[in-house]
């Protein structure tokens, strides 16, 4: 009987190690060349950030946020350090609450209607060639894509 406290508290320590990290689970390929490589680790980071915000509101409020109320919610994970971390603070001033969130970028956030899921499509329209894209939903999962006959 002793014992149960101390295995719940091991088990609980343990849960929130393992979601503790999220934002470093996923690890992207090393075959693009060095530019697009750049680009695409940036909308990963990206994601991973917006992943991140969504469920620090959905904690918070209840619901998951379209943009521009999320970027109003969770301002500081959009703000200087992620533009730092990413190189981006002497090119890019912001993220933007527009649909072109930064430059060269353009973002789709779809809430679903009762607020319990989203669903990301982040576009480089830099990438007239192949259409690179990064996506991510609810689940956490970020997936990358490009046009058919493109090697991602």
């Amino acid at each position: 009987m002793r014992n149960r406290p101390i295995i719940f508290s091991c088990a609980l320590l343990l849960v929130l190690l393992i979601f503790q990290t999220p934002q470093f689970a996923q690890d992207t390929g090393e075959t693009a060349s060095s530019p697009d490589l750049a680009r695409h680790r940036i909308a990963v980071s990206f994601l991973r950030t917006l992943n991140t915000a969504e469920y620090v509101s959905r904690d918070k409020i209840g619901s998951f946020l379209p943009w521009k109320p999320l970027l109003a919610e969770c301002p500081d994970f959009f703000g200087a350090k992620f533009l730092e971390f990413n190189g981006l603070e002497k090119n890019v001033s912001r993220v933007s609450d527009e649909s072109e969130v930064l430059p060269g970028w353009n973002l789709r956030l779809n809430v679903h209607e009762d607020g319990r899921g989203y669903d990301v499509l982040l576009i480089d329209k830099t990438d007239k060639m192949c259409s690179y894209a990064a996506l991510t939903d609810e689940s956490g999962v970020i997936r990358q894509s490009k046009a058919i006959n493109c090697e991602i």
